[in-house]
């Protein structure tokens, strides 16, 4: 699941989002658009000689702008996870200029679309959030979204090309309620790669874990104890305020509560993720968190923090870990005036699971985009979504605009050098250009790669990669002997040490039925037990034997709920989907 600063979804996943059937870390549970905090594209693609998704290899130009002749217009779009602040900005008013129509954004909320749709008043053109709900039952059947069989015919000349065609044939086997026909377009469709660094992990202060003697980390325990050393010699930020190890975020859902699952998944299809102590991302998380408690290491807020309050804390230097990257952006900015090895990274763990990687035709089950019965007019609509989802429209979303962000060097597109050095500064100057701001919204994945040769983000090609190292990556990279940073992770997955998302069937699970009434009322219950009860077994257990006897007390709760009936269900939809694939 990349997450971004358009993740998210499938927190990612989303990030951004992941389906619950694999590790329960999906946004499915609460609001999505907290998502949009986390940090932008450039760093989830492979390299073109890593990468052989090829297929819009003869799909034409990506380059050559698109004619416009149509009168202006403008919709209201509904996106899973891209914030209004992208209007306004170079990408934003080059869609415009290239397609003649204005996006009036709005940020998916799930309670407001719920009034939404009970209402009949949906935007124009919206993402639909269909995996493990019934809202594109509901919209098809209500008449809500139309057809777009015959709009791609006529206005959809580059979805219409080969590169698209399983996921269209996809869209309407199965996320077309039985009716055979296209309702909704794939979004993030192909491979999905390493990039520049691995995000999600365990993620430390590079200079104290070098401090340490760089110790291995080959189990929870061994994380936890880390933390507690480096909270030991630094008890204290420079303002005295305390430091501690660490803490989650919780306005994601359960994410945050099932984020140890991101590394210590089995890579199983299905888990009960609710009672299975041995697979649970929920109870391995618990466990990390338990044993922080017991060291004094765990932040006081661990339950009650919000996202932001985890990017407020690491700026402040009262945080040392979280299970990604993302709210130490700023405070890694700071650090490294003040020292070149100063800054937090991802230690890469030779075990587990690396959230990364996959491939899918389905894409992102959380924002494929569909075309409302309200909308003023859908042919116009599909010039836009056709645009988003086409080759010029990818490229622009994720590299910006050719001659002003990226160019063509003796024959090959290569992001401008004072481009790059935007994004390695960010701030204002970079968001003013809008590249990857609407990341994960374009049809097209990261690194698939195109006409021309090179990948969609062509941030991620080796000669961008070389000149983004700054001395806390070129100091981790030469320690772990690679030439960028996710290659430390990557060389142990290459070695089938970590399991990755390629060896999860993406395509099967969001081919998914959505989960009955009754399934979805068990599972509310099971997540509302789990968010309440967790915490109280971190903050009350005396120890391990008052924390097993605390454990089990909640798992007897949750069987009592339908843990087990919400499994089998699980396990029968998983199997009617695959069956439709053999």
């Amino acid at each position: 699941m990349k997450v971004k600063k358009a993740f998210r979804g499938k927190a990612l996943m989303t990030l951004a989002a992941m389906l619950v059937v694999l590790s329960g870390c999906s946004g499915n549970n609460g609001n999505n658009t907290a998502e949009t905090n986390a940090p932008a594209a450039s760093e989830n693609g492979n390299t073109p000689a890593e990468t052989n998704n090829n297929a819009a290899a003869n799909d034409g130009a990506t380059n050559a702008p698109a004619e416009q002749t149509k009168a202006p217009i403008t919709f209201k779009v509904q996106v899973n996870s891209t914030t209004k602040d992208f209007e306004g900005t170079e990408v934003y008013n080059e869609i415009v200029k290239q397609t003649g129509v204005t996006m009036d954004l709005e940020t998916f909320d799930e309670e407001k679309f719920k009034v939404q749709l009970a209402g009949g008043d949906l935007p124009d053109i919206i993402q639909v959030k269909h995996i493990n709900t019934t809202y594109l039952k509901d919209m098809i059947e209500g008449n809500h979204i139309i057809p777009l069989d015959d709009l791609v015919a006529s206005n959809g000349p580059d979805i219409q090309k080969p590169i698209f065609e399983k996921s269209l044939a996809y869209s309407k086997q199965f996320w077309s309620n039985d009716t055979g026909k296209l309702y909704v377009i794939p979004v993030q469709t192909g491979n999905a790669g390493w990039g520049f660094d691995q995000q999600i992990g365990f993620n430390v202060r590079w200079d104290y874990y070098k401090e340490l003697g760089y110790p291995e980390v080959k189990s929870i325990d061994d994380m936890v104890n880390i933390l507690a050393a480096m909270v030991e010699k630094h008890p204290t930020n420079k303002d005295g305020k305390k430091v501690y190890g660490t803490a989650i975020w919780n306005d994601w859902g359960t994410w945050g509560l099932n984020s140890m699952g991101l590394l210590t998944n089995s890579g199983d299809p299905v888990v009960n993720n609710y009672t299975d102590i041995e697979k649970s991302g929920f109870w391995d998380t618990s466990e990390f968190l338990y044993k922080a408690k017991q060291k004094g290491i765990l932040d006081p807020d661990a339950f009650t923090a919000k996202y932001e309050d985890l990017v407020t804390k690491a700026t402040q230097g009262t945080l040392l870990n979280a299970i990604a990257t993302w709210p130490f952006t700023n405070a890694n900015a700071e650090l490294l005036k003040e020292g070149p090895d100063k800054g937090f990274v991802t230690i890469p763990l030779d075990w587990g699971f690396s959230w990364v990687g996959g491939s899918t035709v389905a894409g992102w089950g959380d924002r494929a985009w569909a075309i409302t019965s309200n909308c003023k007019d859908p042919a116009r609509a599909m010039d836009l979504i056709n645009f988003l989802s086409s080759e010029q429209g990818s490229r622009l979303i994720e590299s910006g605009i050719q001659g002003v962000h990226w160019d063509l060097v003796d024959g090959k597109p290569q992001m401008k050098p004072e481009v790059v050095e935007l994004q390695k500064a960010g701030g204002d100057p970079w968001k003013k250009t809008g590249i990857n701001m609407m990341a994960n919204q374009q049809g097209l994945t990261d690194n698939t790669v195109l006409s021309d040769g090179f990948p969609v983000n062509l941030f991620n090609t080796p000669e961008v990669y070389a000149t983004r190292l700054n001395t806390l990556n070129k100091d981790y990279s030469d320690h772990y002997g690679v030439a960028y940073p996710a290659a430390a992770y990557k060389k142990y997955a290459d070695a089938g040490q970590v399991k990755t998302l390629d060896v999860i069937p993406q395509d099967i699970q969001a081919a998914m039925a959505a989960p009955p009434d009754d399934i979805k009322r068990i599972q509310t219950k099971l997540d509302d037990l789990i968010t309440k009860g967790i915490p109280e077994i971190v903050l009350k257990s005396k120890n391990d034997e008052d924390y097993k006897a605390r454990q089990q007390k909640l798992i007897e709760k949750l069987n009592e709920a339908g843990a087990d009936e919400y499994y089998q269900w699980q396990l029968k939809a998983f199997d009617e989907a695959k069956a439709k694939f053999e």
